[in-house]
């Protein structure tokens, strides 16, 4: 009996370690609306617009969401983009596999200043033809805009 309740607590921990990834740097977070209804959504400064432009970012925070990423979202609605929040340091690489637009990324350490940015071709085909995007090194957040927009140097709250 008791090692069924062991077990029961050691899959409890696999299914809920990765529910939802609180939003990093101190970002509050809030309901998104459409087309990304059942997410959360943060503000995020972009230091490099004038007058302390806030932006709106959809978050992918459970391991399905950052996995499905912007795939076949067309319409981002009010969001400038998407915030992968990880619970941890990751390595995890992206891929544009099924994706029909450009995109660029970022990735960001757990101060919330950019490691890398880098444009990601289009690969809507998928396969095993479809290149792999990677940090250099381990970060805690990327972020994902349509192919062509800029992304902040650093992510702080607005």
């Amino acid at each position: 009996m008791l090692s069924a309740i062991g077990i029961a607590v050691i899959v409890h921990g696999w299914v809920t370690d990765d529910a939802r990834s609180a939003a990093p740097f101190g970002l509050r977070e809030r309901d998104a609306v459409a087309p990304f209804h059942g997410y959360r959504e943060v503000r995020i400064a972009l230091a490099d617009k004038p007058n302390g432009t806030c932006a709106r970012f959809v978050v992918a925070d459970t391991e399905a969401r950052r996995e499905d990423g912007l795939r076949g979202a067309h319409d981002l609605g009010p969001y400038a983009g998407m915030l992968f929040a990880q619970p941890r340091d990751s390595r995890v690489v992206f891929t544009m596999a099924g994706v029909n637009d450009p995109l660029e990324i970022a990735w960001y350490a757990s101060d919330g200043t950019r490691i890398r940015a880098t444009h990601m071709a289009p690969c809507p085909n998928g396969g095993e033809d479809c290149p792999l995007y990677r940090s250099p090194r381990a970060y805690r957040t990327a972020i994902e805009v349509p192919g062509g927009r800029s992304l902040p140097q650093q992510i702080a709250p607005c």
